[in-house]
């Protein structure tokens, strides 16, 4: 017996850029370059400000998607 599966639909037209996506990318680089030059000058105190930074952006992208500044999610049923 031959089975049918549903085509799921056409992905965004954004492919991804979007507000919470670059907001999450520059800060996510910039405490990367924080947190190594903290680590290339051995102070702790860069390395601990490049590591907030880099959690208070995953924290800004996620509340920016939730305020609809993100990819829209698919309303895909999952069998």
């Amino acid at each position: 017996m031959p089975q049918t599966y549903a085509v799921p639909p056409a992905p965004p037209h954004n492919e991804g850029k979007t507000v919470a996506a670059w907001s999450m990318t520059v800060g996510v680089v910039a405490g990367s370059v924080v947190a190594a030059f903290g680590l290339a000058i051995m102070n702790l105190l860069l390395i601990v400000i490049g590591s907030v930074v880099i959690v208070a952006a995953i924290i800004v992208s996620v509340a920016l998607r939730f305020a609809g500044f993100g990819q829209k999610r698919s309303r895909v049923a999952r069998t």
